[in-house]
């Protein structure tokens, strides 16, 4: 017995191979443990809203989180942490789980409170750079409308200038300080001061029509970081409410062919995305209705290039998914055109699509909708300026074999202008009950002043088409109405009749 007790005892001191401490005999720490932190951790939201909301994960190199609602009717979330509240009211759980180990996770409250009876938004961009001479900052109207877009900013390496991720004013003098009529601020800081003193949301117009390439090598993956963060940085610094992404050509591929197509719309939803979850750390961005808003100026869908089933292409509804807004740039060149196969057509007709005149606005938001997109999310555009056809087209839906001409330059064409110019005061005004849309027919044509050529018909917005629109927005349960400018109907006496006509009937104000 003394023998086995005294090789248990010896056994009992031994040290243990490989057991060692961290404090100098070879040994290693512990490793930390995993915690999940997620941001915001409550919120309180209107039925339906939307909010991006953040993970973090230590205690491991993988900090990819897993994004779920754990009650049916909750809500939903997207796998990069955009929570759209349901329509019920309640409150309700929000929880990421970490992706290295799934038992550490951390929950958002969320309150649904019920939104109070819908008014469609009215978002309306205002030309910064025309600031000095068409729309004075002090007389802008900003009780006709809910969202004021100021332009503009675009993507370095586009028509702007810059390197790929910079983020390029272009406004002119707009961004100067001490040229605002309050002596002080510069004119854009002022309108964004003025638009939020009416109760109205600001967004900063980035890019335009020839951008695409900028917005294409801003976001690839090695730039996008930088981009998102100085895109982010200029909006909290004019405390803007979000930003309306004008990305509008170039989706086939880069024009030196060295991004496709597939790839240049995977980079426009990164971005959407990123936007968000950078919009998420920042404070002007935390808290009840204080998420950063994402609008984007789409296209409408041709009846002759639908998708199977009539849908918009897949990507259009994706991104018009990710943003807040998705708005139908259906003016101008947007609805008609100038080439064999087509007629002569109007600018954002509500109705009447067909093969040779293959836009309307209840084409275009049907494929969305076949596509997937809800109505809510969808406005249609009004713009403050005419489209007009050569002197051998007196009409809409007219073969156009004939035609040389079509004018759509929207600054000369612009509401005031065709006031002063003697448009409006010549011819015979018609009614078009199909496409709800007012025109003027010029038969033998019409030579109006400025240097402008001679025109057979014309097709414009005017108080009846506004409020034609505004019952369609209604009646189809549309989201609201892009109004491309408001600069274009300010008149010498200082009125703007057609953004009052916008204030009245989609406002009711």
């Amino acid at each position: 017995m003394r023998f086995m007790y005294s090789f248990l005892s010896a056994l009992l001191f031994l040290p243990l191979a490989g057991c060692g401490g961290a404090n100098g005999d070879g040994g290693e720490p512990p490793p930390p443990a995993i915690a999940v932190t997620i941001s915001p951790t409550a919120a309180t939201l209107a039925a339906g809203e939307s909010q991006q909301f953040a993970c973090v994960v230590t205690g491991s190199s993988n900090s990819a989180c897993t994004w779920s609602v754990p009650e049916s009717g909750s809500g939903t979330v997207s796998a990069t942490g955009l929570y759209t509240a349901p329509l019920a009211a309640g409150t309700y759980q929000l929880v990421a789980r970490s992706d290295a180990n799934p038992g550490r996770s951390a929950t958002a409250a969320i309150t649904v409170t019920t939104p109070p009876a819908t008014t469609p938004w009215v978002t309306g961009y205002y030309l910064g750079y025309f600031w000095d001479w068409m729309y004075p900052p002090q007389a802008v109207d900003m009780t006709a409308m809910t969202h004021f877009v100021f332009a503009r900013a675009a993507p370095g390496g586009g028509t702007l200038g810059g390197q790929p991720g910079d983020v390029m004013p272009g406004a002119g003098t707009a961004h100067q300080p001490r040229l605002s009529p309050d002596g002080v601020s510069s004119v854009e800081d002022y309108l964004v001061a003025r638009a939020k003193a009416a109760g109205v949301k600001t967004l900063l117009m980035i890019g335009g029509v020839g951008d695409g390439d900028g917005f294409i090598h801003s976001s690839s993956d090695a730039v996008r970081p930088r981009f998102v963060g100085n895109l982010v940085d200029y909006l909290v610094a004019h405390d803007y409410d979000g930003v309306d992404l004008d990305w509008e050509d170039r989706f086939q591929g880069s024009s030196d062919g060295e991004v496709g197509g597939d790839e240049v719309k995977r980079r426009a939803r990164a971005l959407i995305a990123d936007l968000r979850v950078e919009a998420a750390t920042r404070a002007r961005y935390q808290g009840a209705g204080r998420a950063m808003l994402i609008t984007f100026p789409g296209y409408g869908v041709s009846v002759n290039e639908q998708a199977p089933g009539g849908r918009a292409q897949q990507w259009q509804a994706d991104i018009a998914n990710a943003v807040d807004q998705y708005n139908l740039m259906s003016y101008g060149i947007g609805s008609a055109y100038n080439a064999y196969g087509w007629h002569s057509w109007f600018s954002s007709p509500i109705h009447g699509a067909t093969l040779n005149t293959p836009y309307s606005l209840e084409a275009s938001v049907a494929a969305y909708e076949r596509a997937g997109v809800p109505a809510s999310k969808i406005g249609i555009g009004i713009g403050f300026f005419g489209i007009y056809y050569g002197p051998c087209v007196t009409g809409p839906r007219q073969s156009l074999a004939c035609n040389p001409r079509f004018e759509v330059q929207d600054t000369p064409l612009r509401y005031s202008e065709l006031v002063r110019h003697g448009f409006l005061s010549h011819g015979a005004y018609h009614w078009d009950t199909v496409a709800e849309v007012g025109y003027r027919s010029y038969p033998g044509g019409f030579q109006p002043g400025g240097g402008l050529a001679a025109a057979g018909f014309l097709s414009f917005e005017n108080p009846e088409s506004i409020a034609a629109k505004a019952r369609y927005v209604r009646n189809r349960k549309l989201g609201g109405a892009i109004i491309w400018a408001i600069n274009y109907d300010h008149m010498p006496d200082g009125s703007s009749p057609l953004l009052s006509a916008t204030r009245q009937h989609f406002l009711g104000r």
